[in-house]
């Protein structure tokens, strides 16, 4: 039985390899409009692949297409708010900033899971994600003022729903 989970493993993180040294070699391609140094751009693909391997491990579940463009709309809708509340900051000096720093528990699933909901909590309007220490999140907001709690238990179940994971209650994860 142990054989057949280190080769689950395995195959898991050799497909997240690949997947994200292509990825990777086709924004190298992109960036340099597919002229020269190409092989240089192979080698760093690589290198940054297995390098972000380290950093995050594969997700254990793969994303449910059928709820990628629920979630691709979401995530525009946040990109746009966010953008327009920087906008309108820049406009109109008066608007508050109160800076401070939260620290949440997550009720999403260690590993991966945590790390896209940091990576899209930085998209949410005056926020930007800091430390992740287990289970609980600190983050930076130029405005202490707003409910960011609701903006992230949105995210966090936009993930959830994205994934197929089931959000755990934080008097759960300190058992």
């Amino acid at each position: 039985m142990r054989d057949i989970d280190r080769t689950a493993v395995r195959i898991a993180h050799l497909q997240a390899f690949t997947l994200r040294a292509l990825v990777l070699a086709g924004v190298w391609w992109a960036l340099t409009e597919g002229g020269e140094g190409q092989g240089f751009g192979v080698v760093l693909a690589l290198l940054a692949a297995a390098l972000s391997l380290l950093h995050t491990p594969p997700a254990e579940r793969a994303p449910r297409l059928h709820r990628l463009p629920a979630f691709t709309l979401y995530f525009m809708l946040q990109s746009l708010r966010a953008g327009w509340d920087v906008a309108c900051r820049t406009v109109h000096p008066s608007l508050p900033l109160q800076p401070r720093l939260l620290r949440l528990p997550l009720r999403l699933p260690a590993g991966a899971p945590s790390w896209w909901l940091m990576m899209v909590i930085s998209l949410l309007p005056g926020t930007l994600s800091v430390h992740l220490d287990g289970t609980e999140l600190e983050l930076h907001c130029l405005d202490g003022t707003v409910d960011v709690l609701t903006d992230v238990r949105e995210a966090e179940a936009q993930l959830a729903q994205l994934f197929g994971y089931t959000l755990i209650d934080s008097a759960e994860q300190r058992r």
